[in-house]
């Protein structure tokens, strides 16, 4: 069974290094990225099945970079899950209006962080006729 592809958009060295190994771990092909433009740049170079994205990074936000996916019509229906440590309302309401399919807030622990990329991934269910 082939594994499902992963992209973590991460600028804490520290927090990127562990999503990969906790990922890595449970079969999943992951790669990382540094800042936003980075993650741009390796979405539409990896097409992955998921997306980690991290709201603060350097030279292009979490938001920016799910604005900049939502144009592009073949990485627009990549599931995302947006991370962040701010815990305010207006991040998840925005996340979500630009098309996030999921939040989760830092810290977090490996059970949510797994339970949330194996939903994120999952294919959709087909729709009755």
């Amino acid at each position: 069974m082939p594994r499902n592809r992963v992209v973590v958009a991460e600028d804490d060295p520290s927090v990127r290094a562990l999503i990969r190994a906790r990922l890595s771990a449970a079969g999943y092909d992951t790669h990382t990225a540094h800042d936003g433009e980075d993650a741009v740049d390796r979405i539409r170079n990896l097409q992955p099945d998921g997306v980690i994205l991290d709201i603060n990074m350097p030279v292009m936000d979490g938001f920016t970079v799910l604005a900049c996916l939502n144009r592009e019509h073949r990485l627009c229906r990549i599931p995302v899950l947006m991370l962040t440590a701010r815990h305010a309302s207006e991040d998840v309401q925005r996340a979500i209006y630009l098309g996030a399919k999921d939040f989760l807030a830092k810290p977090f622990s490996d059970g949510q962080l797994l339970a949330r990329v194996a939903r994120l991934v999952r294919p959709p269910l087909p729709a009755h006729e």
